[in-house]
């Protein structure tokens, strides 16, 4: 999975490019995961830490949430913000291949992760394994690429300056409803449940929008910033358009799918 890997100056800008976000998603993901006081939760694709958080703050003290992540520079500053909590342990984890035994979670989250999955099938699998029965999980993508606050850059990349890896991630990710119903159900769960959320983001410019991913923050900016400067020039102005910039404040629509599963009682 090292297309999934982070850079330090990535994961230092995407608290940057996702606490409005990700502060409005992680609520509706805990209910549907049904955290509830003292269990032991995964919060897998942690990220910078912003739904272990919120997770530590259900679970209490009697509880515990394990935060992983495949990449060490998305881990560190989790640990920044979190390490002086006693019930948090952090851990380098492929969301494919978990290293935990089975049933070790009573619940398995994953907030606008699954999408970076190249085989997101494989991670859900993984998912189901390491929940206790009876557990559930709960996950947030993106329905679509072009409905995203900023990977929509990714798919702009790829229109204006194609490389030459092979793609795959959230620039390619089907997160509809029928898709990620259809993921869930595959990999075993039961009970599937799965809603499509509207959110509207307003920005006071399109500069003060796309300074994140310039300064290379997140998936998009990664990308963005190893494209040569004419590449750049033109990603950043079709970006401009697609975000509908006429000089003023600008409005971006992000789409999301919220869906959960339980694993079956035994």
């Amino acid at each position: 999975m090292n297309e999934l890997q982070f850079r330090a100056a990535a994961a230092a800008g995407y608290d940057q490019l996702m606490v409005r976000a990700t502060g409005e998603l992680v609520p509706a993901l805990l209910r549907a995961a049904r955290l509830s006081t003292g269990q032991h939760v995964l919060d897998i694709a942690c990220g910078t830490g912003f739904a272990a958080a919120a997770a530590v703050c259900v679970v209490g003290p009697s509880g515990h949430v394990v935060a992983a992540d495949i990449s060490p520079a998305m881990l560190e500053k989790a640990r920044e913000r979190l390490g002086s909590l006693t019930n948090v342990t952090f851990e380098i984890e492929d969301g494919q291949a978990l290293t935990f035994r089975a049933e070790s979670f009573d619940r398995v989250i994953c907030n606008m992760g699954l999408m970076y999955f190249p085989d997101p099938a494989r991670g859900l699998k993984e998912f189901l394994r390491v929940l206790c029965a009876g557990g559930h999980a709960a996950v947030t993508v993106s329905a679509r690429p072009s409905r995203t606050l900023y990977n929509r850059v990714l798919t702009i990349i790829e229109q204006h300056a194609p490389g030459k890896r092979s793609r795959s991630g959230p620039a390619l990710f089907n997160g509809s409803e029928q898709n990620l119903r259809a993921l869930l159900e595959a990999a075993g769960f039961e009970d599937v449940q799965t809603v499509v959320e509207i959110r509207r983001f307003e920005f006071p410019s399109f500069d003060a929008y796309f300074t994140s991913i310039e300064h290379g923050a997140g998936h998009s900016g990664q990308e963005y910033t190893e494209l040569p400067p004419e590449a750049q020039r033109v990603v950043r102005e079709a970006v401009r358009r697609d975000v509908g910039d006429t000089g003023g404040p600008i409005e971006i629509e992000l789409e999301t799918t919220l869906a959960r599963g339980k694993r079956a009682a035994k």
